[in-house]
């Protein structure tokens, strides 16, 4: 019999497995009860208006669409639920948009059970739990905003911080095996990015925004 302070919960995964898993998960929890299971955006937002749960758990990719349009819709109405969203990779950008949309927390895939009942029981309450990774990824996404200025990439980050170690293109190439002409590119790439005039320029603010690091 379920408990009514029970927390209750509408998953949204297009995987059978993984919906199985995770109800699994929380009903094994005696404050928590999973009263629905949706597959598609489209049935999500209908499985969340029918049933109001307390929170919804949402992955990033659905076959109709995205799990930040999800966010919004079902964070729009009346008694709207708390959210944890899902995903299989840590973008900063995917975590960014679901937090702007409403979202509460925000999982890898690869998170342990532990903290995805901690990210429910936050959400219910209205609060946010986030992994240590999670809030390092939210950190960066800060500060980007702070300074206005694009993501940089994993290679221009690697670029730029090989450049501040005192590399030279030439020696950038060789060691990430790649040509002098892909290495420029990157490094102007980094440079616009970061709306520097010099590499000097590009290298001091990669560093503050703590995208490298340069030795005292």
């Amino acid at each position: 019999m379920i408990e009514p302070e029970s927390i209750r919960v509408v998953i949204i995964d297009d995987h059978e497995v993984v919906a199985l898993g995770l109800k699994a998960l929380l009903e094994d929890e005696a404050d928590m009860s999973v009263v629905a299971i949706a597959t598609t955006a489209s049935d999500a937002v209908h499985a969340v208006e029918q049933h109001r749960p307390d929170v919804a758990i949402i992955d990033y990719r659905l076959p109709d669409g995205n799990g930040v349009e999800v966010v919004r819709a079902v964070r729009a109405g009346d008694d709207a639920p708390g959210v944890v969203m899902m995903t299989a990779a840590s973008d900063r950008r995917v975590m960014s948009q679901a937090l702007d949309a409403g979202c509460m927390s925000f999982l890898s895939k690869n998170a342990d059970g532990d903290d995805l009942l901690a990210s429910v029981r936050a959400a219910a309450r209205g609060e946010s739990h986030f992994t240590a990774d999670v809030a390092r990824h939210l950190a960066q996404v800060r500060r980007y905003k702070q300074f206005d200025i694009d993501e940089l990439t994993a290679r221009e980050c690697e670029v730029l911080q090989l450049s501040a170690n005192g590399r030279t293109p030439e020696h950038i190439a060789e060691e990430l095996f790649l040509s002098q002409h892909t290495v420029r590119n990157h490094l102007r790439n980094a440079m616009s990015k970061l709306q520097a005039h010099t590499k000097l320029d590009a290298v001091i603010k990669a560093a503050r925004l703590r995208l490298i690091s340069i030795d005292d």
